[in-house]
């Protein structure tokens, strides 16, 4: 069989978002290679899902499309587990060799260039090439490869900085097996226990994602431990940590430990684990922060400025106030301890949620000019969550008569809280929401109290038709699903169509270079018509700086964060080359201005936008024939 390398998975992927079918010249020119390299990787893809009775069907008009495409999902996680074997050499050079390294540093240990060479059996030019990649992976974490004189080479950098590095490349680089021998002699089993005992008893309610990445952080703090390798605190530090609750926590966790895995870990890491333990998700909130009050004041800041730039009015909003509270407060301590966290459906809250997302940002910027800190669009990503279960929750009416459910969630707070009003939102008084759980917590007791089970998870421990498993950010599909199964019907709600398009605003063939040349045109194109000033230009950079607008498909959507002018329209740019977007090939340029007064329209024309771009091949016609009039009448065809 054919190897299912990185560029033919992403190939898989692409096809599998455009099931109306995708042309060879678009897979080409997004991949960046030839038309004939193209229709080799299809081949080998055809040879792989050849077993599995999908086939990939090829015509003039609909470009690449699947048969069967309702069976992908149940067959896409074994095409690809039977893979990994089968990536690029390059990629398992490099994840090996990043592999041995994490490995010695942990244990304390180096390796030269030579002897890790031979045990690969590459020549020590590609191994030094093959470092470069490495040493790029461990920049984003703040670490660097250095050489111990005769002795080789090994990571270094600081202690709390290399153990997320270990956890997190764990969880995106790397299978499971790997960080399995990293601690192969500890037993996880019992530690994972330990933390779930002392966890219950002092009801501090982590996520189950939380939980699982606490227990590696400690197996990690346990073998370090061993090399007498910690984490050095400040007394000014060490001072505040003692004052929480979740000192006492660690404190008990260590204690377990020490009695039962007759390990004795250090003041220093009773310390960590608090640190950990602070930057958790948690589902509840057991502290009481002498932050608290900074933060609050903090949040209501943000609500005031949300409500003066956008003339959404959230201040009376409790819940959103609460949960904004709580996600701050744990939030500003992960920074301020320097603890990352990745944001795995970013892409999905920023193309799902554009609205919210956009309120997001605006939070981010309030928070870094307040707090004199740097805020990334993960943190950013996450308060966006809380907006968006705010907006769902707008015109909700009080359950009467409902079906009686609990949502399973293995996600954080705003995830939760996104979900239950995504529900509630979609199901009025039809779903009366109990409580949101995590897996775990599931028993038979709990099912034979309510009618049904929505789960973002597989739940192990119980086994019924209540059940139904839905995505963690609510989708048509889970929608249709739970209408089909509780109440035998499909929601087919659509929203009222509207436009902001002009032919003035629609430009061809320029020959732009980089993103900042693309905005700086459209905006002062805009400048001169009226529809934007200056303040509203700087806020799109503004806006960029925070994230990336481009969403792939040679697109980017790029807005401003305020906008003061009372005009809403989009411009449309089309580029003879594609450009950089920082990390996407760019060819078409749609600038979004939403007036004040109609921030209400901001989503449902972006979701427009967006599925135009994505389901329709929207971006193929748009290069194609660089007509304003196709593209209105393909655009407005769609609703």
């Amino acid at each position: 069989m054919a190897k299912i390398n990185k560029r033919r998975k992403r190939i898989f992927d692409m096809l599998k978002s455009h099931p109306q079918g995708l042309n060879g010249e678009a897979i080409s020119q997004q991949l960046g290679v030839s038309s004939r390299t193209i229709r080799s990787d299809i081949k080998a893809l055809q040879d792989a899902l050849g077993k599995y009775n999908i086939r990939i069907f090829s015509s003039p008009t609909k470009g690449y499309r699947f048969s069967n495409f309702e069976h992908l999902g149940s067959i896409e996680q074994e095409l690809f587990k039977d893979s990994i074997s089968k990536l690029e050499t390059s990629k398992q050079r490099i994840n090996y060799i990043l592999y041995r390294l994490l490995e010695n540093t942990l244990n304390d240990v180096s390796i030269t260039q030579n002897d890790l060479a031979e045990e690969m059996y590459i020549s020590l030019s590609t191994l030094k090439m093959h470092l470069n990649e490495v040493k790029d992976i461990l920049k984003k974490y703040d670490l660097k490869i250095a050489q111990y004189k005769t002795k080789g080479i090994k990571i270094s950098g600081e202690e709390n900085k290399l153990r997320y590095c270990i956890v997190d490349i764990k969880n995106i680089h790397l299978e499971n097996e790997f960080f399995q021998n990293l601690i192969s002699n500890i037993n996880t089993n019992l530690l994972d226990d330990i933390i779930k005992k002392v966890l219950s008893e002092r009801k501090l309610q982590l996520t189950d994602r939380s939980q699982k990445k606490l227990c590696m952080y400690i197996a990690i703090a346990i073998q370090r431990s061993k090399n007498n390798k910690t984490v050095v605190y400040p007394s000014s530090l060490t001072n505040k940590i003692e004052n929480t609750f979740e000192y006492n926590v660690a404190k008990e966790i260590v204690e377990n430990i020490y009695t039962q895995l007759n390990t004795d870990l250090s003041c220093s890491e009773v310390y960590y684990i608090t640190q950990c333990l602070l930057a958790s998700k948690k589902l509840i909130d057991v502290s009481e922060s002498t932050n608290k009050k900074h933060v609050k004041n903090l949040v209501n800041i943000i609500l005031k400025e949300i409500y003066e730039k956008l003339s959404i009015d959230f201040t009376n909003d409790e819940y959103l106030i609460d949960g904004l509270t709580l996600h701050l407060n744990i939030a500003l301590t992960r920074i301020q301890f320097q603890m990352n966290i990745r944001n795995e459906l970013l892409e999905t809250i920023k193309n799902d949620y554009p609205l919210a997302f956009q309120m997001g940002v605006i939070a981010g910027k309030l928070v870094e000019q307040y707090d004199n800190i740097k805020i990334n669009e993960n943190e950013i990503g996450y308060i966006a969550l809380h907006f968006g279960a705010a907006l769902s929750r707008n015109g909700i009416k009080e359950n009467i008569q409902a079906k009686n459910i609990i949502i399973v969630c293995s996600s954080g707070l705003g995830i939760s809280v996104l979900l239950k009003a995504k529900v509630e939102e979609h199901f009025h008084n039809r779903l009366n929401v109990i409580k949101v759980l995590p897996g775990y917590e599931v028993d038979e007791k709990i099912l034979e109290n309510v009618d049904y089970v929505l789960s973002t998870v597989p739940l192990k421990n119980v086994s019924s038709d209540k059940i139904i498993r839905i995505n963690r950010m609510l989708q048509k599909e889970d929608v249709e699903n739970i209408e089909n199964r509780i109440f035998h019907k499909t929601d087919t709600d659509l929203i009222e169509i509207t436009t902001f398009f002009n032919k003035d605003n629609f430009y061809i063939d320029k020959d732009f270079e980089t993103k900042e040349e693309c905005i700086n045109f459209l905006a002062d194109e805009a400048i001169k018509k009226g529809l934007m000033n200056n303040n509203a230009k700087m806020s799109i950079f503004e806006r960029e700086e925070m994230s990336s607008t481009s969403i792939g498909d040679l697109v980017a959507i790029p807005h401003p964060i305020y906008n003061e002018c009372g005009t809403s329209f989009i411009s449309i740019l089309i580029l003879n080359k594609p450009i950089i977007w920082d990390d996407l090939f760019v060819q078409v340029v749609f600038l979004l201005n939403v007036e004040k007064g109609k921030m209400n329209l901001w989503e449902p024309m972006f979701l427009k936008l967006y599925n135009y771009i994505k389901l329709k091949n929207g971006v193929n016609s748009i290069l194609k024939n660089k007509s304003y009039e196709v593209f209105i009448n393909e655009f407005e065809k769609m609703f």
